[in-house]
């Protein structure tokens, strides 16, 4: 049995890797399984039709229906490379949204890693583009604190400014929320078109195929039969929008379920840094159901204890 490189398999098993793909591939699933619906009912809307046609006698039925089945899938595997391509490209952005959710929090770990490791020349520069304000700004004033208490030899009680005493639960950011939604939505309308397309696309070429070999069949009233399926697409049409909705409206939910991933670490690290500039010098992280930052809070904590231990 083959066995992977040590590296490759440490990466494997990193829970912020997994945290990474897990949300990467939940936007494929959420992709996928409207394709699929969608898929699903147009093809049930044309097996009626073929049993339609076959059970009134229409002039070369049986042909179109032993073509049809040859054909659906035929563009089906047609479309196989261009649907991978797709589901491919909504992974990688799916693992880089999540990755610039966790930024801040990477950031932090990483400056007290480098200051643990005695590295006098690196400096804090927090990440603003996450759009994090709350723990972006306070985790400024709290390094800053720090550096001046190092600075002096001595850890003192800071006045925390009144705009972060007040704040006794996580907050509602509304920069990231409106910005990350944002790019969900467009992830969202991006399949959906995609879907929409494939759709007709079948559709179209099942009305060229039917006109084609039922050429001679006729419904009541003169009408052709391209004439029957196109109507009875305009109405299904109606099914396949209410479909694409619902698609922009699952990512829409799952926004605010990423949401609640960041939110919550962020108020704990916020508060427990507030708490040690108020001289609450054994407050530590403790974030319970976040194992993809538990690796950045264990670097928190580790300078927490060397702050302590030297300034205190």
């Amino acid at each position: 049995m083959m066995r992977l490189p040590g590296k490759l398999t440490n990466i494997i098993k990193n829970e912020e890797f997994q945290f990474k793909v897990d949300t990467a591939l939940k936007f494929v699933l959420i992709s996928m399984g409207f394709c699929s619906s969608v898929l699903l009912f147009t093809y049930l809307l044309l097996k009626i039709d073929l049993l339609y046609f076959v059970e009134n006698g229409y002039s070369g039925a049986s042909e179109f229906q032993d073509t049809y089945y040859q054909f659906i899938f035929s563009s089906l595997l047609d479309g196989v490379p261009y649907l991978i391509g797709s589901m491919f490209l909504i992974f990688f952005l799916g693992f880089h949204l999540s990755s610039v959710m966790i930024r801040p929090f990477k950031k932090i770990g990483t400056y007290c890693e480098e200051r643990l490791s005695k590295n006098h020349k690196s400096f804090y520069s927090p990440d603003y583009f996450s759009d994090l304000k709350l723990l972006t700004s306070f985790s400024v004033f709290f390094f800053t604190h720090i550096d001046d208490a190092k600075t002096k030899g001595k850890l003192l009680r800071v006045e925390v400014p009144n705009d972060y005493t007040r704040i006794h639960k996580p907050v509602f950011e509304k920069n990231f929320f409106i910005n990350y939604l944002f790019i969900i939505v467009i992830f969202a309308l991006l399949a959906s078109v995609g879907i929409f397309v494939l759709n007709n696309i079948i559709r179209e070429q099942v009305v060229t195929l039917s006109q084609k070999l039922l050429s001679n069949a006729h419904l009541p009233g003169g009408k052709g039969v391209r004439y029957f399926i196109e109507e009875q697409f305009s109405v299904a049409d109606i099914a396949v929008y209410f479909l694409l909705v619902l698609h922009v409206l699952t990512y829409f939910i799952f926004g605010i379920h990423l949401f609640g991933k960041i939110s919550g670490p962020a108020f704990a690290i916020f508060a427990t840094m507030r708490s040690f500039l108020k001289g609450n010098y054994h407050n530590r992280v403790h974030l319970i159901g976040y194992s993809y930052l538990r690796d950045d809070c264990r670097k928190i904590n580790k300078y927490l204890d060397s702050i302590q231990k030297e300034l205190t």
